[in-house]
């Protein structure tokens, strides 16, 4: 009998297929680093030097990457931008990464999470542009597709047993916070950090009955007309604290070869305080658009649980602080003349590859915030005010 496994995902991810041809092959390109594992460089071999000759070993990464010999696409790809050699000998002479890409999988307790990262424009423009607030689904899924021929990317994290007996539910709750569209975006975050601020206590010394009210009480709708501007009262917003934390991100994150320069969109990063006004208007307008980016990022990245050595709160400082530096980015794009639906796409992209694609970027961004009091944090980052 075949095996299954049950994951727990957004519905889009069942609503997604590969195609190059619909987004110009933009994971086949040359600024990526494909890596083929040893597995499929052994079935390339198998095919003759016409195939091995366009694979190089990269001695940083103690890896064998695809060479694109100068050319702006892989070499596989054919006029059609799709892959030849799937096309000839079936998916499982794809690389681990061609395989699985934009999926991705993590392991946590008893059941697997999939989603889908923001770098892949068909993605980006099938997520983020939903009216609707994303929805979440369990499905059960056959060893074929769960394994893609053995070449699945698991990403494994680290939990207690009372975290894996909950985590769903604390996830459901988190997102909801997150998609409730009586309050502002930052306000949302700000409600997200009281909670979270209370889940780390429950989580100190687990209260299984504590957490069960936690999260009942911010499903209610008496929490949130008595106990919600309370919360929103206590954070001062600052700008001039804000556009400083933003400069710092560009030049500890990025350093003085900030990496913007090359696009034409993102070449000045826009940190002038008088503009808050007008960036506040921006998110407004695309609140839909920075929701859903939210919620797929929390659940991507499995916050506020994705650096091990952090605790709750620091996790979700560093969580806030990329996604204002994202907004404000978007913003800046946009303010240069660069804010259609195309272009949020490829800011998207070039920000998620950067983010997403490796822990180095957001580790920067932990580090630089993991010791900030979370509170006073949010006076840097988040306006309670409509």
């Amino acid at each position: 009998m075949e095996k299954k496994y049950f994951y727990f995902q957004p519905q889009y991810v069942s609503r997604f297929k590969c195609d190059g041809s619909k987004c110009d092959a933009h994971c086949c390109k040359e600024e990526w680093n494909i890596a083929v594992d040893e597995d499929t460089r052994k079935q390339y071999e198998r095919l003759g030097a016409a195939v091995t000759a366009h694979l190089k070993f990269h001695d940083d990464k103690g890896q064998y990457l695809l060479d694109f010999g100068g050319e702006k696409y892989c070499p596989f790809l054919n006029e059609k931008k799709l892959c030849r050699l799937q096309l000839k000998h079936g998916e499982s002479f794809l690389s681990r990464t061609c395989a699985t890409y934009p999926r991705i999988t993590n392991l946590f307790g008893y059941f697997l999470e999939r989603s889908l990262i923001l770098s892949c424009p068909v993605v980006a423009e099938m997520i983020l542009f939903e009216d609707a607030p994303m929805t979440f689904e369990f499905v059960e899924v056959p060893e074929e597709i769960h394994s893609h021929g053995g070449k699945i990317f698991l990403q494994r994290t680290e939990s207690t047993e009372e975290l894996r007996a909950h985590i769903i539910e604390i996830q459901a709750a988190m997102i909801s916070i997150l998609q409730e569209r009586t309050l502002t975006l930052d306000q949302r975050l700000i409600v997200l950090g009281f909670f979270v601020d209370r889940l780390g206590e429950i989580f100190s010394d687990f209260d299984a009955d504590a957490l069960t009210k936690l999260i009942a009480a911010y499903e209610s709708k008496k929490f949130l007309a008595e106990q919600v501007p309370r919360m929103l009262r206590a954070v001062t917003f600052d700008a001039e604290k804000f556009f400083g934390l933003m400069r710092r991100l560009m030049d500890e994150v990025f350093g003085a070869d900030t990496m913007l320069k090359n696009k034409k969109f993102l070449d000045t990063v826009i940190v002038d305080a008088p503009l808050i006004s007008e960036k506040k208007f921006f998110v407004a307008e695309r609140a839909g658009f920075f929701e859903n980016y939210l919620v797929n990022e929390l659940f991507l990245n499995i916050y506020p649980w994705k650096f091990e050595d952090g605790n709750i709160a620091q996790n979700f400082s560093a969580f806030v602080t990329e996604y204002k530096f994202f907004e404000l980015i978007t913003f800046s794009a946009a303010r240069k003349g660069f804010g259609s639906r195309k272009d949020l796409i490829e800011v998207t992209n070039w920000f998620t590859t950067r983010f997403d694609h490796t822990k180095e970027l957001k580790r920067k961004i932990f580090t630089l915030v993991k010791d900030a009091e979370p509170f006073e944090l949010m006076n840097s980052l988040l306006e309670g005010s409509d």
